[in-house]
């Protein structure tokens, strides 16, 4: 199961990883875990960005591996790298606030004041 298929059967959103196990010592660990830009792709989103890292970033290669035309392998590839550059946009000095506040380094008014 790929964590990027995942969504809530309520509002649709992407649901968040809270529990790891270890399936040899048993060891588990919770909370609120993030993941990398292509773990939360889709599984047709990774098998595209593997189908193209495999053509050597030739959207030509690309074309003839999923049997499409070139215009619509170039608009699937788009539409990736968009998904990918939403999933990038975190503004770095909020996210070092919200570090801050995790450790207890800042209030929560003073996280709020920076934000």
């Amino acid at each position: 199961m790929n964590i990027g298929d995942i969504h809530c059967p309520s509002c649709g959103k992407q649901m968040v990883p809270v529990r790891l196990s270890c399936g040899i010592c048993d060891l588990h660990m919770e909370g609120h875990f993030t993941l990398d830009s292509l773990s939360q792709l889709t599984s047709d989103d990774q098998a595209l960005a593997i189908a193209f890292i495999r053509s050597f970033g030739s959207i030509k290669k690309l074309q003839d591996a999923l049997g499409v035309s070139y215009p619509t392998a170039r608009a699937r590839l788009e539409r990736l790298i968009e998904k990918l550059n939403r999933g990038m946009e975190m503004n770095p000095p909020q996210e070092s606030t919200i570090l801050k506040l995790e450790r207890g380094e800042i209030t929560v008014s003073e996280a709020l004041e920076v934000l």
